[in-house]
């Protein structure tokens, strides 16, 4: 297939179900510093990058220790307990191969900083799906553009070329605001919530070879 287009993948959410982990990691995390942390809020805060989530959470913008602090110590422990307690998605190794196959190009585009991507990746084998990884965890997070824009700019495709697969509410308004098309996965929150979405889906399994060809010939 000759196309110019390029496939830019959330990764927590949308190919990894990570989310009980990354909930019990800043459940503990918080605890420890003496902070609440409700699945409600972590609910509404999923897809944010790790300071926006600690903001969100403690209804502030935390000092500078803190927040150094509750990145290292979260990372940490979800870092040590990965294996063994991710899941894929069901179709989202179809897809990945779908798009190799069809020698689109695709990269990661997400907020976890990057040692939690590659172990995540590694867990699964399925980093050789990637041309480009990008994490948004050290800069400006979702709903900003920016991590998606870098992650074209590192597949060489123009925004309005690319199509994004999110979970997120934060992701997908990145997405849209970048130009880009987003498909968007019910699998973190309603999928009443992404009406503004180009395709909203309730699982990866319902997407169809047509409406992913559509998008492509735009």
């Amino acid at each position: 297939m000759n196309t110019s287009c390029a496939i830019l993948w959330d990764l927590d959410g949308v190919i990894v179900d990570s989310a009980d982990l990354h909930y019990r990691s800043f459940k503990i995390v918080l605890a420890n510093h003496g902070f609440d942390f409700t699945y409600e809020t972590f609910l509404k805060s999923f897809g944010r990058n790790n300071d926006s989530v600690l903001e969100v959470s403690i209804g502030r913008k935390p000092e500078e220790k803190l927040r150094q602090d509750v990145n290292f110590e979260k990372e940490e422990w979800y870092c040590q307990n990965i294996p063994g307690n991710l899941k894929l998605f069901p179709a989202a190794e179809f897809w990945l191969q779908w798009f190799r196959n069809h020698q689109i190009p695709q990269a990661i585009a997400s907020s976890a900083p990057m040692e939690n991507i590659t172990l995540s990746l590694n867990e699964f084998h399925l980093a050789n799906f990637f041309d480009a990884v990008v994490s948004g965890n050290r800069i400006v997070g979702k709903p900003d553009p920016k991590v998606f824009l870098r992650a074209a700019a590192a597949l060489e495709t123009a925004p309005e070329k690319c199509i994004v697969f999110e979970d997120s509410m934060a992701g997908m308004q990145g997405a849209l605001a970048a130009g880009m098309s987003c498909i968007t996965v019910a699998t973190t929150h309603p999928i009443g919530e992404f009406e503004n979405a180009t395709i909203a889906l309730q699982s990866l399994s319902d997407l169809k070879e047509e409406q992913v060809l559509s998008l492509i010939d735009r």
